[in-house]
């Protein structure tokens, strides 16, 4: 392994992306409704393959049919893909639609992946902001307000204490930057084990924050929406599809909430009335479009093109949320400071600007 590849292992560059799988999925669709057999499929597309992983995957799972092992269990083997892959696979597999699953699969990850990275994009925004102003701060206090207390000082005018207080934290904070970087690193460390150690803790504040709640609670009803939709599409039972949905939404408290719908499930309860049962509280886990759209679908018996439907809506809904949601929380980012370098300008002119009114009386 090259030196550049150990630092990519390092910081996970090297793990496949969702529009990796989106790509194999898709040549793997293509390949096999052109005639060629499942492992013929991926050799083709190992060889090609430009992520490491996913074609050191690739032709793990080469091996493993030719010895004999079924699609799906020799997909679970690999530890690259998501989870609801394996099953569906061996779902698609045994219904004799495996091209059919791959497509299906394919359209998944592209959608995934084309959410995350309108999110992740959209909560990049504020973070530049919030750098942007956190140097214009610093720039500020360090460049204009010495000469403030110059100026001061010839005048015999005394510098207004927040002045003092504020310019002496940041002027700590930078001078001693040997000092502030490592506490900064061990504050996110910190924060990176609360978090690990407090997901049931983190996820409510997920649902509850202002502004950011409402865009994580489509998004992960639209996650639950589009694995349910994939799952029952390929042939899987209606347990089992909650069973992988409740693995793969990025929510700890909607994804137990699936679990239990699916125990109560498995007790003879339909599906909308058991998610309507655990939606009850504070912070509801569940849509209450979603609710009804799976109750008109149950009863239609047509509750895959309710759950299609329902992937669409919040499709639509989430790219219509995006850009308001991230212009909200880059506001909210920049007013604190932005509010402290007005604080500072007046703080440091008023004063003066009383001195000189009062030179100008006598």
């Amino acid at each position: 392994m090259s030196f550049v590849e150990k630092i990519n292992a390092f910081i996970g560059a090297d793990k496949p992306k969702l529009a990796d799988f989106y790509a194999c999925f898709d040549q793997l669709y293509m390949l096999l409704k052109s005639g060629s057999t499942l492992q013929q499929a991926i050799n083709e597309i190992a060889h090609v393959q430009t992520n490491a992983k996913l074609g050191q995957a690739l032709r793990n799972i080469s091996r493993n049919l030719s010895a004999g092992v079924a699609a799906g269990a020799a997909f679970k083997k690999e530890g690259v893909f998501p989870r609801l892959v394996a099953p569906t696979i061996e779902s698609g597999d045994r219904a004799g639609r495996l091209s059919d699953t791959f497509l299906r699969l394919s359209e998944l990850m592209w959608l995934q992946h084309n959410l995350y990275s309108k999110v992740k994009n959209a909560l990049f925004i504020p973070k530049i902001a919030a750098v942007l102003m956190a140097i214009m701060t610093i720039a500020y206090i360090k460049i204009a307000i010495p000469e403030y207390v110059k100026l001061y000082k010839e005048t015999g005018i005394p510098l207004p204490w927040i002045v003092s207080f504020v310019s002496g934290c940041v002027n700590g904070i930078v001078d001693y930057w040997f000092i502030t970087l490592p506490v900064l690193c061990g504050l996110y460390k910190a924060w990176e084990w609360f978090s690990s150690n407090n997901v049931g803790i983190v996820d409510s504040w997920k649902l509850r924050l202002p502004i950011y709640s409402k865009l994580h609670f489509y998004f992960v009803q639209h996650q639950l929406a589009s694995v349910l939709n994939l799952m029952l599409s390929s042939g899987l039972t209606l347990t089992d599809s909650l069973s992988q949905a409740g693995k793969v939404v990025d929510n700890s408290i909607v994804s137990n909430a699936v679990g239990k719908v699916r125990e109560d499930i498995i007790k003879g309860n339909t599906l909308s009335d058991s998610m309507q049962h655990y939606n009850h509280g504070d912070t509801p886990v569940f849509d209450n479009m979603l609710l009804a759209s799976i109750n008109a679908g149950e009863k239609s018996n047509h509750i895959t093109l309710a759950l299609e439907h329902d992937c669409k809506y919040y499709e639509r809904l989430l790219n219509n949320m995006i850009e308001p949601t991230s212009t909200k929380i880059t506001l909210l980012v920049m007013l604190p400071m932005g509010l402290l370098i007005v604080l500072m300008f007046m703080f440091t002119l008023v004063p003066m600007f009383d001195y000189m009114s009062r030179i100008s009386n006598v």
